[in-house]
């Protein structure tokens, strides 16, 4: 068969080829492809030089962009706010709360407490003990000018307080006892919302536990109002009812080897009132987890013997802390009967213990006297909880996990609301969850959108909009400093401000910024003769009554005066932001039904079932969408 080949034409080698025999040194690879090579076809050097000539094109678009845009921020200049106001403080000021109308601010300093009046700035009345240095200080608010002051010194003592107009009372000492060396020491005081229970952690000789407490607020107010009649304005050291001890709650024991022989005895036990998942009622022995623990470390000797796990000696202790938080009714989780919601009054409080994976739920109505405490729900997760936050109607629990896990749980429906991984390697220790009016765009009281503001431990911020469904967005405020000095010490959402976040610096540094992106919108300017109290833990509250700031700091004064004179000079300073006209953009207007009124009161099981079912067959068509992607997801992943 004749073939015309035309004299002269040479075809160029491909570029790489390999030979179909079995001898590698007849591959020929090229290396370097960034080189040329006059082997290549000239369709590939064309399309080659074609792409090198589009991507330098675009990144010379990008660069000059990026140039402009740098450009522009830089030109613009973020507003500087000043304090409106500046009032002289008492020497080591640590803590400061606000009442709920916004009327009265309680001072916490070294020579006891002070209650200032926000409209005049001056002080109206002074608990003075000049051995007392309160560290800590939470208010309730009893209506009539009357409010409930829990503190605790720098010594874990305890006090209770009353506060009317210009009367202070101290009511109780929680942890008086005439022998020093045997009183329990209070490490956290907290108060429900109307002061109607209160919750201290106590600690003594190693061991710690939660004593919840009932307040007759009732009689208090009659006592005080029979002593103002008849005594004079001042009376401290009178008899007042006492307080009511409801529970004493110890951390959850570990779980050790049983004695039970067969699953008959372990229900027998549930029945009396223990709850599933608290990992209490097994059947393993005390031999079945020796040699658990035994062929544990054979398997994994050489791992266990090169990292910084504690040694094999060494026993992991117990929890030191507790974490506690007051509920209101809410869904299936609500005390049968009538309860009078119109006062906020707690019916049940949720807490972990630190090292813990289980969130407990305590009732507060109707105990059993006598008895010791169980708890009623236990909400599992699969980490270590390291930090949490309730929202203001209390339907939604938020626990920040260990490996950068949060999960959202839902009262109403006992579920979890949402799931979120958040990025980077550092725990997080601090969060704060936004109220659900301030958003500008809700899912109806059914299926509402959250915010939240977290704080991880490296000094990075994050803020997470999470939905039913598993819709999320995770946006970073402040990236992890390379300087510490950077690190956020506060991250909190403003109240009063349509999505802004108030952000406090280490280094003295407080703005004001965007959720959305952590752009920084306004910046809060301290007098340069001024700096933050504290850098670490600054000490401030928002009044969203009247919309201000208040903000302590210290003048700046050399330590040789500070440490040789006592010479402390502290300032609180107002930033009111009502006065401000560049926040009108931004204020949030007041709804016409408040979160509280839109808040689910459920009489009953029957009513909280008919609100589930009628939740259920709302979503079915989104559901349905769930499965069909889950089920793709997975033939896709499958194992053939």
């Amino acid at each position: 068969m004749a073939v015309n080949v035309t004299p002269g034409l040479e075809i160029p080698e491909p570029s790489d080829y390999s030979s179909c025999e079995d001898d590698d040194d007849a591959v020929t690879y090229f290396i370097d492809l960034h080189q040329p090579d006059k082997n290549r076809p000239e369709p590939v050097r064309m399309i080659d030089k074609l792409l090198n000539n589009l991507v330098d094109s675009a990144w010379e678009v990008i660069s000059e962009q990026e140039k402009i845009d740098m450009d522009a921020q830089a030109a613009r200049q973020i507003p500087v706010l000043d304090a409106s106001k500046e009032m002289k403080l008492p020497a080591r000021t640590n803590c400061i709360v606000c009442s709920e109308d916004g009327l009265y601010l309680f001072l916490g300093h070294a020579h006891g407490l002070s209650v200032i009046s926000s409209s005049t700035l001056t002080c109206v009345r002074t608990w003075k003990n000049e051995r007392v240095e309160l560290t800590s200080i939470s208010c309730a608010s009893l209506g009539n000018l009357t409010h409930l002051l829990c503190t605790v010194d720098d010594m874990g003592i305890a006090r209770l307080f009353v506060h009317h107009t210009e009367n202070i009372y101290l009511i109780k000492i929680i942890n008086e006892t005439e022998d020093i060396n045997q009183r329990n020491v209070c490490a956290k005081f907290e108060i429900s919302i109307r002061g109607d229970f209160g919750a201290a952690v106590m600690m003594s000789s190693g061991s710690v536990w939660l004593d919840v407490y009932r307040f007759p607020q009732d009689v208090w107010l009659k006592e005080m109002e029979a002593k103002q009649a008849t005594q004079s304005s001042l009376a401290t050291e009178a008899k007042w009812s006492p307080i009511v001890l409801l529970m004493k709650i110890k951390p959850p024991e570990i779980p050790a080897g049983t004695s039970l022989k067969s699953p008959s005895e372990v229900l027998q036990k549930t029945e009396e009132g223990t709850i599933i998942g608290s990992g209490q009622n097994h059947l393993i022995s005390s031999h079945q987890w020796e040699n658990q623990d035994a062929a544990f470390r054979k398997m994994f000797m050489k791992y266990l013997s090169s990292s910084s796990l504690r040694p094999p000696q060494q026993k992991a202790e117990g929890p030191s802390n507790c974490t506690c938080h007051f509920l209101l009714r809410e869904g299936f989780y609500s005390m049968p009967g009538k309860t009078n919601a119109a006062r906020d009054i707690p019916i049940s409080m949720c807490l972990w213990w630190s090292g813990c994976h289980n969130l407990l739920q305590y009732h507060l109505l109707k105990r059993e006297k006598d008895s010791e405490p169980r708890p009623d729900f236990l909400w599992p997760n699969s980490q270590e909880i390291l930090c949490s936050a309730v929202s203001a109607c209390t339907r939604f629990i938020v626990l920040g996990l260990d490996g950068q896990l949060v999960t959202i749980w839902d009262r109403r429906f006992g579920c979890p609301y949402a799931n979120i991984v958040i990025p980077g390697d550092s725990p997080i220790f601090r969060m704060n969850l936004l109220l659900q009016s301030q958003l500008p765009v809700t899912q109806g009281p059914v299926l509402p959108t959250l915010q939240l503001v977290l704080t991880c431990r490296s000094g990075e911020c994050y803020s997470v909009t999470a939905s039913k469904g598993g819709d999320t967005c995770t946006v970073p405020l402040i990236d992890r400093p390379a300087d510490p000095s950077s690190s956020v010490s506060v991250a909190v959402p403003v109240p009063f401000l349509k999505c802004l976040v108030l952000l406090m610096q280490r280094n003295g540094q407080v703005s004001i910024c965007k959720l959305e992106d952590g752009t920084p919108m306004f910046i809060l300017n301290l007098p340069h003769t001024h700096v933050l109290s504290s850098l670490r833990e600054p000490v401030y509250v928002l009044e969203p009554v009247q919309q201000n700031l208040y903000i302590t700091g210290n003048r700046k004064t050399p330590l040789v005066k500070v440490t040789e004179r006592g010479e402390d000079e502290s300032s609180l300073f107002i930033f009111s932001f009502s006065k401000c006209s560049l926040m009108d953009l931004y204020r949030v207007t007041r709804p016409d039904v408040t979160e509280k009124e839109t808040r689910a009161t459920l009489s009953g099981l029957e009513e909280a079932c008919n609100l589930y079912f009628q939740k259920r067959a709302d979503s079915w068509k989104e559901r349905n969408r769930t499965l069909a992607f889950q089920w793709e997801q997975f033939l896709k992943r499958s194992i053939k």
